[in-house]
């Protein structure tokens, strides 16, 4: 493994640890709205039901920036997007947690969901880039990161709820610092040709298509917990805003953890094998979390889908690479297109699902996901 390693040149693993750190920076900001979700409801005096339609702009912000974000990336080259969509998404990262009125949260929510939906396109399709580039996969370690960056992000931000710098006032002090340090990583992210006619966003169609309905399902999970795992947190533990942000910490943490070592996994149990497991795993995690009433068993709970989910993207995202006759990138993307739509769709739609009847049943109904997964690990064989 060294020799391989030693082969790469030192720009493009530069590039490799910089567009690492974008990763990191948008889990971060991830995690840090996650942990502020409860505050913003209560300064707000809003119910479930209007804060599903706050995260349902997020993601109508973030899915009408997908498609212009990719056919931007193709003209301009994915290094240019990167940078700007960082730098929009440090500044709505502070924005949205501080805005004084509604009508004000509903603008800031829809340019954060634009700037995050801009920056998830740009920074996957330099990441591809990147990977093709070293020529040995690496795709999992960049999406640990990102997790890596959620259990910081969501860390930070309860420290900061608990300190009453909830409002705002801290997530200015974090979207500077993020600004920061993209600026200092922003000369190491590659650069790389720019394809006038090509775009890195590709609809879903044929084989890509049933592959993306499952990558829906896992992003799915993984939205719901970033908006509701701390609300089922106090509603059925009682415990504090602040506590309650270690639940997504305790999936972040899992996640990042099992994805750093999940190509030795996957390598050593088999594709199909780890994908079972995983959809079992999520099932039985999520199911812990919503039944019980005990707080270090719920946030167990949320661990176990971190570790069940964290491969089974990667697995799926390879499958799509290998399509016959459809060129690996423009399947991953397609793939990505449905999965995205999950991760940014699943909060409000389980938003209104709880109004119905509460955050427990709509997080117990999702854990049917992962038993979907697991009888579905057969399309990692075509």
């Amino acid at each position: 493994m060294t020799h391989v390693t030693n082969a790469i040149p030192r720009s493009v693993e530069a590039g490799r640890w910089a567009i690492s750190t974008v990763f990191l920076l948008n889990g971060a900001g991830i995690g840090l709205w996650a942990a502020h979700v409860p505050t913003v409801q209560a300064r707000m005096g809003i119910d479930t039901g209007m804060l599903s339609l706050v995260l349902l702009t997020i993601a109508g912000g973030a899915l009408m920036a997908m498609p212009l974000m990719g056919g931007l990336t193709g003209r301009f080259g994915t290094r240019r997007m990167v940078l700007l969509s960082g730098f929009a998404f440090a500044l709505m990262t502070a924005v949205i947690m501080g805005m004084p009125s509604l009508p004000l949260l509903f603008v800031a929510a829809f340019l954060f969901g634009v700037s995050n939906g801009a920056l998830d396109v740009a920074m996957n399709a330099n990441a591809s880039e990147v990977e093709t580039a070293r020529g040995v996969p690496t795709m999992s370690s960049f999406h640990g990161f990102f997790s890596l960056g959620g259990l910081f992000g969501a860390s930070l931000g309860g420290v900061l709820v608990g300190q009453g710098l909830g409002h705002g006032e801290g997530a200015l002090m974090v979207a500077v610092a993020t600004a920061v340090v993209l600026a200092l990583t922003a000369p190491r992210v590659l650069g790389f040709a720019a394809h006038a006619s090509g775009s890195h966003f590709m609809l879903p169609r044929g084989a890509a298509l049933g592959l993306g309905l499952l990558a829906l399902l896992c992003f799915a999970v993984e939205g719901a917990l970033v908006d509701w795992s701390a609300l089922l947190l106090e509603e059925r533990t009682g415990a504090s805003p602040a506590s309650a942000a270690l639940g997504y910490s305790a999936f972040s943490i899992a996640m990042a953890a099992c994805r750093f070592a999940g190509d030795r996994i996957i390598l050593r149990v088999g594709a199909m094998r780890v994908m079972v497991i995983g959809g079992l795993a999520m099932f039985a995690g999520l199911a812990l979390a919503v039944l019980s009433t005990n707080f270090v068993m719920s946030s167990c709970g949320f661990a176990l889908v971190g570790l069940g989910a964290a491969n089974v993207v990667p697995l799926l995202f390879g499958a799509a690479a290998r399509i016959p006759g459809m060129h690996p990138g423009a399947g991953v993307a397609a793939v990505a297109t449905l999965g995205y739509g999950g991760l940014l769709l699943a909060p409000p739609v389980l938003g209104w699902v709880a109004v119905h009847s509460s955050v427990m049943v709509a997080l117990g109904a999702l854990s049917l996901s992962g038993i979907v997964i697991a009888l579905s690990a057969g399309v990692l064989k075509k």
